[in-house]
């Protein structure tokens, strides 16, 4: 019958799928009792034919009338056929299995380390040492979910895609797929080349343990319980399996998980909680601070804090140890230091500490657990580098006139203790003696290059170029290009349009920066010079680039970067910037005036106000306005930490590039655990043109060893320009390291510290209840009742049928077939004398 339908549908020229079924239909056919009806007319139509031709055609032979009736049949029929509809149906069913969620949770929080030390929580332990946890205690609460997903070659996988297919999510910030072995290593699936099985489910995915990590600053159970759904969405979800520890700092509280979940109409909600639940016994430390670079021999600071939880009062050990390049480990104090009790945080201040050596070191600041906690490097020590200096950095900062900004800069550079500056008011009369340290104040300007050299950075405030020799600058520019020299132009409403200009002394040292200034605009705004006078105050507008790339050092005006946001959004603003034309090429803008002129914005940006960039060997930094000493009314410690920090950036071109040939940037020389670090790397052949090369390898270092070699690959557009993207999995300190060009390599540190967001606590409870009190919903204490729970969980597999009706009545033929048999037989009933 279907060969005989097929042969129908491909005489009508009816398309049909190969795996279809077909059948004939009467759509217009009725149902039930009326249906009957029509069936008894149509016989009643047949018989009344039959006895009509028997009646009439008595003189007739039988053939005759066996003709003559025959053709009214067909008539008749025809009729009905077209009143009916036929229809071929080619019918497909589609086969949409249920699915299963498995979500993990990848946040920090899941790498503490729980005490297990209270005995209501002793049988959850034992349920895990069932499982092969030798010791719930010396592991973290991830690595508890690695010994599950490992447990009988990924037990839990296949249970949950025993009846289902199974879709593996980690949750931290959002929703991620987790890791899996790819397909040729999965158990059950054939090898590369050879068809699979005909299932009706595919072989459940295998679990890449060791990439699974836990480092996200977040914790998002709701919003990745909405994505995971959504992702499934054509599918009927049979069971949300969930592993966490409760520890929720974004998104949706319990309840209103549960009330998604019922909207969903999930039936299996099972929810295994991971970690300790009682109140948690941990000491730690807490807050660390030290200098990134002092002084040999100079005394400098050390503070931190020792964090306790769930202690009576006792004392600890404290030890700060030295570390260096070598990885040689030096004790520099010990100390007893009571916590506990009602006090959660204990200071420790440690004065007078000094290095009679020189280098870069590693400081950290351990606490000893109490008997019983199982040491966790995460908690229990902080590490810092610091840079011990032979000598300090020198400055040299110019000015063109008694401005604000140069008095306070002034009075903040000469209180640095690792700063030496030098001063030059060029407004002073010829007598008056210049300011700064005792032993580094001038009587008059460097006229060789041999008294520029001990210069690290050159600050000039708003210049005044008739009072600068070609020769000077001409030096100046020199000692940049060649001995890395950092320049940090402070544009000024007094003097800078005249030193902008092309036929300016100082033009050798503009043509250093990284902005073009826009002269004619300058020229045209008539109170130029005016520029306090200006009623109108405009804020600072951070770019990506100076909130999280390469100049984040610069911005980093507070201990961490949402602080340091904040703060920027904050800041006194400005009344007058200096006009920018453009940017060059290899600039990175670090903030905006989006309140200027529209003439002078970028297209989607506003005007370069600070910008950088690289010159030879050296860094240059602009800023186009002069009234950050207004910061000071409201954020002093954030004035200081920019000028500071822009200084050692500056000075890092000298220090860190080595020489003209290699230069080491990364984004960010302190990130939280999860943040990414962009690492970026120019590099020239021997006649300083940019090298090209496929890639560039470097060296990465913690805490003295060697960790990794990193690849980086050529950025577009930019060439001698290489660059990766890093996302260090523990934290600590870490150094960059490039092999040797001219004889010396190229250094770049960076520290990776915990994120502060997520925080420590135990295993709540209370939140995963809430989440488990969804329909279908429960919460198990140890990992067997989780595994024996998933035995239960049924198949939600659905078969979807598509019919596709292709009408064969609608069409002249079908007419044209019935009016002939009419016209046939009214030709024979005239021939045989029977009209």
């Amino acid at each position: 019958m279907q060969e005989l339908l097929r042969w129908l549908a491909s005489w009508q020229g009816i398309p049909v799928d190969p795996d279809a079924e077909m059948q004939f239909e009467l759509s217009s056919f009725p149902s039930g009792g009326l249906g009957l009806l029509v069936l008894l007319g149509v016989l009643l139509a047949l018989v009344y034919v039959s006895f009509v031709y028997r009646r009439d055609g008595r003189n007739l032979a039988r053939w005759q009338r066996l003709v003559l009736a025959s053709l009214r049949v067909v008539a008749l029929l025809a009729a009905v056929a077209l009143l009916l509809e036929p229809n071929l149906v080619a019918i497909k069913h589609q086969t949409r299995p249920g699915a299963t969620i498995l979500l993990v949770d990848t946040s920090q929080s899941m790498k503490q380390v729980d005490a297990w030390r209270r005995e209501q929580v002793a049988a959850v332990a034992e349920g895990w040492r069932r499982i092969g946890v030798a010791d719930p205690a010396a592991v973290t609460r991830f690595d508890l979910v690695r010994t599950l997903l490992a447990r009988d070659d990924g037990a839990l996988v296949r249970k949950l895609g025993a009846r289902n297919q199974v879709q593996l999510y980690g949750y931290a910030a959002g929703l991620e797929s987790l890791p899996t072995l790819p397909e040729a290593a999965q158990p059950g699936n054939p090898p590369p080349g050879q068809p699979a099985p005909a299932t009706d489910l595919m072989q459940p995915p295998r679990l890449d343990l060791d990439k699974l990590t836990a480092d996200g600053r977040y914790s998002n159970l709701g919003g990745a319980l909405r994505s995971a759904c959504d992702r499934s969405r054509n599918a009927e979800i049979a069971a949300i399996v969930i592993l966490g520890d409760g520890r929720r700092n974004a998104g949706p509280q319990g309840a209103e998980i549960a009330r998604m979940l019922n909207q969903r109409k999930v039936p299996n909600t099972f929810v295994l909680g991971i970690g300790d639940p009682s109140e948690t016994q941990v000491v730690g430390i807490g807050r660390f601070e030290a200098p990134e670079k002092v002084f040999e021999k100079d005394p400098f600071e050390i503070r931190g804090a020792v964090l306790a939880q769930g202690y009576d009062q006792m004392q600890v050990t404290v030890r700060l140890l030295r570390i260096d390049e070598k990885g040689e480990t030096v004790t520099v104090r010990t100390e007893p230091v009571t916590v506990g009790g009602n006090v959660a945080e204990t200071p420790i201040e440690w004065k007078d500490i000094a290095s009679a050596e020189t280098g870069k070191f590693t400081y950290r600041l351990e606490v000893l657990p109490p008997s019983g906690e199982p040491p966790a490097p995460e908690r229990h020590r902080r590490d810092l580098p610091v840079e011990v200096l032979g000598e300090r950095t020198r400055v040299l900062l110019l000015a063109g006139g008694a401005s604000h900004e140069f008095q306070i800069l002034r009075n903040l550079l000469i209180r640095d203790k690792t700063i030496d500056v030098s001063c030059w008011l060029q407004s002073a009369d010829p007598d008056f003696p210049q300011d700064g340290d005792e032993d580094v104040r001038l009587e008059e300007l460097p006229a060789e290059q041999k008294q520029l050299e001990p210069y690290d950075v050159a600050i000039l405030v708003d210049p005044n170029p008739g009072k600068l020799t070609p020769a000077f600058c001409e030096m100046l520019a020199k000692h940049v290009l060649e001995n890395g020299c950092g320049l940090w132009w402070v544009a000024g409403e007094k003097f800078s349009l005249e030193a902008f200009k092309p036929t300016a002394t100082t033009k050798q040292l503009v043509d250093l920066l990284p902005v073009v200034p826009d002269l004619s605009y300058a020229e045209s705004v008539a109170n130029l010079g005016l520029g306090l006078a200006y009623k109108d105050v405009f804020p600072y507008a951070l770019t990506p680039e100076g909130e999280d790339g390469v100049a984040a050092k610069i911005t980093r005006i507070a201990d961490n970067r949402d602080d340091s946001k904040r703060i920027w959004s904050q800041l006194p603003g400005f009344h007058l910037a200096f006009p920018v034309r453009q940017v060059k090429p290899a600039a990175t803008i670090i903030a905006e005036h989006r309140g200027a002129d529209a003439r002078l914005r970028r297209e989607g940006h506003g005007m370069p106000l600070i910008a950088t960039q690289s010159v030879g060997a050296a860094r240059t930094l602009y800023c186009g306005m002069d009234e950050t000493y207004r910061w000071r009314s409201l954020f002093e410690d954030a004035y200081n930490r920019f000028w500071v920090k822009g200084i050692r950036y500056l000075f890092e071109g000298r220090v860190h590039a080595g020489n003209s040939r290699v230069k080491l940037r990364v984004s960010d020389d302190k990130l939280e655990l999860g943040e990414a670090l962009t690492v970026t790397v120019e590099m020239k052949d021997e006649l300083l043109r940019p090298l090209v090369e496929p890639a560039v390898d470097i060296g990465l270092e913690q805490d003295g060893k060697t960790l990794d070699t990193l690849r980086l690959l050529p950025v577009e557009e930019t060439p001698g320009t290489y660059q990766v993207q890093l996302r260090p999995a523990q934290i600590g300190s870490y150094r960059l390291r490039t092999a040797k060009v001219d004889g010396k390599s190229v250094e770049m540190p960076f520290q990776v510290v915990p994120a502060l967001i997520e925080s420590e606590g135990p295993m709540d409870r209370a939140e995963l209840a809430a989440v488990a009190a969804a329909t279908g919903g429960k919460l198990f204490d140890t990992p067997a009742e989780l595994l024996a729970a998933l035995d239960t969980v049924p198949s939600r597999t659905a078969i979807d049928t598509f019919r596709t009706p292709h009408a064969i009545w609608d069409g002249w033929g079908t007419v044209a077939f019935m009016l002939g048999a009419l016209a046939l037989e009214w030709i024979l009933r005239k021939r045989f004398n029977l009209l």
